[in-house]
């Protein structure tokens, strides 16, 4: 979700002995990474589903306050780097929104910030834990934070859609399309003004991504667009395959 440009030094603070390797994606360390969370996925959804279950409450407070740690420990790591800028440090990334997406619908649900959670949230989230923007491996900061919020998102997704807060409406892909627009035109515009690049809309980032296989600025941006749809109707597939099997109500 951030990319750290400076040193990590709050692996020096946690852990002033250790010696990190780098980080490979499907290495053991992040297989089992991946493992451990489909497992928590799998326990969340259970814990979630009985309606009638004081567990379900504390769990959803629960994992509130783990994305909230998440986001006040980011900040505190960029306290303790002195990295701490405009350039870097405002809540304009995608991810911020689907954090601040997901916070609302656990505690004030409703079928908007529900729908951005899943939509935007799965899109996003899935990809970036299979293919990770990070340099070391665990236990470094890095690591921990980066599946931290990650891994956090994902569970709060499926939490939402195990207690039913998370209903698809129809249009709903065409008013995510929509919504990111508008988000990569609003945000897109304070990027090309203030010489920043929240979303990675002027620039591709500097490790290597996903963005280098969709070719150049502003090419990539439009290879997005299409990817976003598709993504959009892969996660709207199951539901409308619920509908088809007579499990559900049409939306």
């Amino acid at each position: 979700m951030t990319l750290y440009k400076l040193q990590f030094a709050g692996d020096i603070f946690f852990y002033p002995s250790c010696v990190w390797t780098a980080f490979h994606a499907f290495d053991s360390q992040h297989m089992v990474t991946l493992g451990a969370l489909v497992a928590l996925c799998v326990l969340v959804s259970r814990a979630a589903k009985d309606p009638n279950s004081p567990r379900r409450k504390w769990l959803g407070r629960l994992m509130g306050f783990a994305l909230l740690s998440y986001a006040g420990c980011l900040y505190v790591q960029q306290a303790i780097e002195h990295s701490m800028s405009w350039e870097y440090s405002l809540p304009l990334e995608l991810c911020n929104l689907v954090l601040l997406a997901c916070l609302i619908s656990l505690f004030w649900p409703n079928r908007w910030t529900t729908e951005i959670a899943y939509f935007w949230g799965l899109g996003g989230v899935l990809q970036a834990t299979i293919t990770p923007e990070i340099t070391r491996g665990f236990p470094s900061w890095e690591f921990i934070l980066f599946f931290w919020g990650h891994g956090a998102t994902l569970l709060v997704i499926v939490f939402l859609i195990a207690t039913g807060a998370f209903k698809p409406r129809r249009g709903n892909i065409a008013r995510m399309m929509i919504a990111l627009n508008i988000y990569g035109l609003v945000v897109g515009t304070i990027d090309a003004i203030m010489g920043w690049n929240y979303g990675y809309l002027c620039r591709k980032p500097l490790t290597p991504s996903l963005l280098d296989f969709l070719g150049p600025w502003p090419w990539y941006l439009i290879w997005i667009e299409f990817i976003a749809v598709l993504s959009f109707l892969l996660l709207d597939l199951p539901w409308r395959l619920l509908v088809l099997l007579g499990t559900r109500d049409k939306p």
